[in-house]
Parts: C-alpha cells; structure tokens; sequence
C-alpha cells in the first residue's frame, strides 16, 4: 500500500521545518557574535566594556532559555497531538477490524451450512442394507 503522507506533508502539518532547531542555533550564535563585536568595537572603558558583555551575555541566555521553553512546549503540544490522533486511529481499526471479523464468521456459518445441508440430507436419505 503507497503512503501518500510524505514527510514533507508530516511536517507541513506540525507546522515545522526539519532544520529549525539548528536555524535557531545559528541565529542565536550570529546575534552573539555580532553583539560582541559591536561592544568590542565601541570606545569604552575596560571595566564598562566588560559589564557590557557580561550584560549582553546574560540577556543572551535568558533569551535562549525562553526560546528553549517554547520550543519544549510546542513539542509537548505536538506529540500531545499525535498520541490523540493515534489513539483516535487505533480505535477506529479495532472496531473496523472487529467487524471484519464478525463478517468473516457469519460468512464461515454459512459456508458450513451450504456444505453440510446436503452431506445431512443424504445422510437422511440411506436406505439401510440389513445383510
């Protein structure tokens, strides 16, 4: 049986891009790296330029802790869906599967009663040979 759902379509549905953990990796190292050499490259002291990275820093790990927390939620929110979704599906097969199997008994009592009818009948229908 062809699966028509793709991975490109699976991710379309979630809603992400296959490389989005490692987009958000890089950007966060280019905006770090900028914001370094932007503070490196301003006339200040020694002693502000520090607290400056230090600032920058800290605001920089408070923003990928954020980022960090969506993210997780987002993930809780997807595979919160998909155990639903597959839980939803599996019910769905099982009485799908129940049925089938009811079908195939009924067709089996029949089928046993089309070849046993006759085999009784001729059965009834011996005359016994006293020897």
């Amino acid at each position: 049986m062809k699966d028509n759902y793709t991975n490109e379509s699976r991710e379309s549905a979630c809603g992400f891009s296959k490389g989005l953990g490692q987009k958000m990796l890089f950007l966060l190292i280019g905006g770090g790296i900028g914001a370094t050499v932007a503070l490196l490259f301003a006339p200040k002291s020694g002693v502000e330029l520090r607290g400056d990275i230090a600032d920058a820093a800290i605001k920089s790990y408070d923003e990928s802790l954020e980022a960090a927390d969506r993210l997780k939620q987002r993930t809780s929110e997807y595979y919160r869906t998909a155990r639903e979704k597959s839980g939803e599906i599996l019910d769905i097969v099982g009485a799908r599967v129940a049925a089938v199997k009811d079908e195939i008994g009924a067709d089996a009592a029949k089928i046993s009663e089309i070849v046993e009818g006759p085999k009784k009948a001729a059965a009834d229908t011996r005359i016994p040979v006293n020897v």
